[in-house]
């Protein structure tokens, strides 16, 4: 069960860096990616979507354990941080991911694609992996 909680981190890490990235890009290259609009919401789907499926293969295998991130990451050393991992939350997770992907879809086909979308796609990025992030720091099935 250990390899299966480590990539707990994974979930809220991948949307956050393909944001990152993409910033990164966007500070470069600031003309020529505000006209690749379909790979940037491209790569914002699918890293939205890795988080889902590693969220849902974690809800199939019926995961419920708690990570104390103190033990990997020597920044929250004096932090009681610890992520919860457990049914309900890897539902709302999922459910969270689904409706993200339905307003990148949406945002997609429906905003003009000029100056900002790239910027949009970025702070959705952002906050769905603070989102997520969030709901992995709080315990839910305790709340229930």
């Amino acid at each position: 069960m250990g390899n299966f909680i480590n990539t707990t981190i994974l979930i809220p890490l991948i949307p956050l860096l393909t944001a990152l990235f993409i910033f990164i890009l966007l500070a470069s290259f600031n003309r020529t990616l505000n006209r690749l609009t379909k790979p940037v919401t491209a790569l914002v789907a699918l890293s939205l979507l890795s988080s889902a499926f590693i969220s849902l293969f974690d809800y199939f295998k019926k995961i419920e354990e708690e990570l104390v991130l103190s033990k990997f990451l020597k920044f929250f050393e004096q932090t009681n941080l610890v992520i919860h991992l457990n049914l309900v939350n890897e539902k709302i997770i999922i459910f969270f991911s689904l409706i993200m992907l339905l307003i990148i879809g949406l945002s997609f086909y429906k905003l003009p694609r000029k100056k900002g979308y790239v910027s949009f796609m970025i702070s959705l990025g952002l906050m769905t992996s603070t989102v997520m992030i969030s709901i992995l720091l709080i315990d839910f099935s305790s709340l229930i």
